[in-house]
């Protein structure tokens, strides 16, 4: 059973209840059976080097890529704020 730790922030009227679980990075780090392709809602049936992954709406799934594919024509890329 590997090592984790959680905390919890619970905060009623103020705001939304936060969990966090971590595993122990060294742990992660030492367990090579963790696989992306392995999850249910990835296809990687194309993978080849350079590849990123795309949502599917389709299916629901995130497919790898070596170019990204649009329907409407438009391609707007928004990685969020840091």
């Amino acid at each position: 059973m590997p090592d984790f730790s959680a905390k919890n922030n619970v905060k009623t009227s103020q705001g939304p209840q936060q969990d966090t679980v971590a595993l122990a990075s060294d742990q992660a780090a030492q367990n090579s059976s963790l696989q992306l392709k392995l999850l249910g809602d990835v296809d990687t049936t194309s993978l080849n080097d350079g590849a990123i992954l795309q949502y599917r709406s389709s299916d629901g799934k995130f497919v790898t890529r070596t170019e990204i594919v649009t329907t409407t024509g438009t391609l707007t890329l928004n990685a969020g704020a840091f």
